[in-house]
């Protein structure tokens, strides 16, 4: 069985293919450009191809059983990944297993909204599907690393509401499970972390594995966006994260699902033991630097 695997620089992609490599399957890792791919390529083919550009995907997928898709959030997005779509199934691919977001289609988000176009559109096509729709991922606390090394705090605007975050490991895990194995075709799988926490205690468990004190400091919705406004971030994000940041206020990002355990029959990653991941391995991201 050959494998595409998107995205393979990022978070869950190249969590993919370390899932891949002790299973019994050809990997291809797709790269918009494979000279400048910077990613370890032993053991996984390399090809190239650009979401924007649909007649450069079809030499990537061919003769390719299953397929992984994932993109980062853009105004554009569901059009890239429905362009995927449309030149997989021309390619032959038969299942493809895409990576969505909690409550896709059911709150007024532009994530989750944009997410459901494209699983529909995936629904539509005749291949298999299945969609893995994971909460806020843990990794999303590289976010936070400059201002808690320079200032011990982080920010944001979501109060003391709880949210059930997930591992990145955990969600590319399933992943590859998904992709290997059948049984899994035309499922959707909601996938979150073991329990809902606030950042009061992400905060509390950052605090304890780095040994300083960290904080987490709630601001308005207006400020958090005026900070980040000025910080470079484009306007277009921060106002559709502003609406999934209200529907997390309203509860929306507390559910706690036993997916992760009952796929890989193993317990999903809590907070705390990823604040002791994550601080060993990027122990340089909470430093504060040095001045010359």
């Amino acid at each position: 069985m050959t494998i595409l695997v998107t995205g393979v620089t990022g978070n869950i992609g190249g969590e993919v293919i370390q899932h891949l490599l002790n299973r019994d399957v050809v990997i291809r890792g797709l790269v918009r450009d494979v000279k400048k791919a910077a990613i370890q390529a032993q053991g996984i083919e390399l090809a190239q191809g650009d979401f924007s550009q649909p007649q450069t995907l079809d030499p990537a997928l061919q003769g390719c059983e299953t397929a992984f898709l994932v993109t980062p959030n853009e105004p554009r997005q569901v059009e890239l990944e429905c362009n995927f779509i449309d030149v997989a199934k021309q390619a032959g691919v038969r299942h493809v297993v895409k990576i969505s977001v909690l409550h896709a289609g059911e709150l007024p988000s532009k994530f989750q909204q944009w997410h459901r176009q494209i699983e529909e559109h995936l629904e539509e096509s005749g291949m298999a599907w299945t969609h893995l729709r994971p909460n806020m991922l843990m990794q999303n606390m590289r976010w936070f690393a400059q201002t808690i090394a320079q200032q011990g705090a982080f920010y944001n605007s979501v109060g003391d509401t709880k949210i059930s975050h997930v591992d990145a490991r955990d969600v590319a895990a399933v992943a590859a499970v998904c992709l290997s194995q059948s049984g899994h075709e035309n499922q959707a799988y909601d996938l979150t972390g073991p329990e809902a926490v606030s950042f009061d205690q992400v905060a509390d468990y950052f605090a304890k594995v780095l040994n300083q004190e960290v904080k987490y400091v709630n601001l308005t919705p207006a400020d958090l966006k005026a900070a980040r406004l000025a910080n470079g971030e484009p306007e277009w994000y921060l106002d559709a994260e502003g609406q999934l940041f209200d529907c997390w206020k309203a509860g929306a990002g507390s559910m706690v699902t036993t997916l992760i355990t009952d796929i890989l029959h193993k317990p999903a990653t809590s907070f705390e033991l990823f604040a002791e991941y994550y601080a060993q391995v990027h122990v340089q991201d909470f430093s504060t630097p040095t001045k010359g």
